[in-house]
């Protein structure tokens, strides 16, 4: 009865045992991962929390370079930044990110349809070609292009004289300017959208395709019957990822035409550098910078929620 009873209460420590041991590597593990981690998390603290956190503070005083730092104004540089041009140049930016946007979805998703017909021939080599945009620098991009749009000595002018069709100052005509930076960020950008979209439509089950085609629908009827719907978590992320970088623009915008003429094509983030850099207002440049931050988090949270529900 002696041996019976203290293998039984050695059988009932185990498990207690065990579990100790369980909770005791569960910790160890936890640890090592947070060490392996900190040195990512220490520089990514030091490159981007310090400055954040910095120019956050900047924003709330007076701060001049020439000067240097002010007092305390609390919300002043917002009130002054959202005041001078910033609904101007707001619309400026909505006007240009909706129309390329749109622009840039209706061909990178037709040219993903094409791309993805069992009969084409040569579609990887296709594919490599109409990727060559997004593997182009924007500084290149905007060099080439200025001097294609060159009115005195730009090839688009040339072409256009051949047809008898009088030449157009690009980037120097208010009417013309944001128009010909959105022709380019089209040029630029849909290469991007393309393989995602292209990922997409790869990626979609074939039967539901092919029962429509055997029922009799039409090419066009099983694109927005069929197609469309199953590729809508895809089209929408993919539109508000590439919403959230195009109302970021800046690059094109300050090798292209320095927001001009006068403030035809002035984005939020040029807006912010030229407060900053050539008024020499840091305190505002980094409010307006922080507005802008806002509207990227926002749609940065519905692009996770949209993710979420599908």
């Amino acid at each position: 009865m002696t041996v019976t009873t203290d293998t039984v209460r050695t059988d009932h420590g185990v498990p207690g045992a065990r579990n100790r041991a369980k909770r005791s590597g569960a910790r160890h593990r936890l640890v090592t991962h947070y060490l392996f981690m900190a040195p990512t998390i220490i520089v990514l603290a030091l490159v981007v929390a310090a400055p954040l956190f910095y120019s956050f503070y900047l924003s709330f005083h007076e701060f001049i370079i020439t000067y240097g730092q002010g007092d305390f104004i609390g919300f002043d540089n917002y009130v002054g930044a959202l005041a001078d041009d910033f609904g101007e140049v707001s619309w400026v930016t909505m006007k240009l990110t909706f129309f390329a946007v749109a622009l840039e979805f209706l061909v990178a998703f037709g040219l993903a349809l094409l791309l993805n017909r069992p009969t084409l021939r040569f579609r990887e080599g296709y594919l490599v070609i109409l990727m060559i945009p997004i593997l182009m620098t924007p500084v290149a991009v905007a060099l080439m292009f200025r001097l294609m749009f060159n009115p005195n000595l730009g090839i688009i002018n040339w072409v256009l004289s051949l047809l008898y069709i009088p030449g157009q100052g690009w980037f120097g005509d208010p009417a013309m300017a944001l128009p010909t930076v959105i022709f380019v960020d089209v040029w630029h950008e849909t290469s991007l959208m393309l393989l995602m979209l292209y990922a997409g439509l790869k990626s979609l089950p074939s039967e539901p395709i092919e029962a429509a085609r055997i029922d009799g629908a039409s090419r066009l009827q099983i694109i927005w019957y069929v197609i469309v719907p199953l590729m809508r978590p895809i089209i929408l992320v993919t539109l508000l990822i590439r919403m959230i970088s195009a109302l970021k623009s800046y690059d094109l915008i300050y090798m292209l035409t320095q927001g001009g003429p006068g403030k035809a094509t002035e984005t939020i983030s040029f807006y912010a550098y030229r407060l900053g850099f050539r008024f020499l207002d840091i305190g505002q440049a980094a409010a307006v910078s922080f507005v802008l931050l806002g509207v990227v988090i926002i749609l940065t949270l519905l692009l996770l929620r949209v993710m979420r529900e599908n």
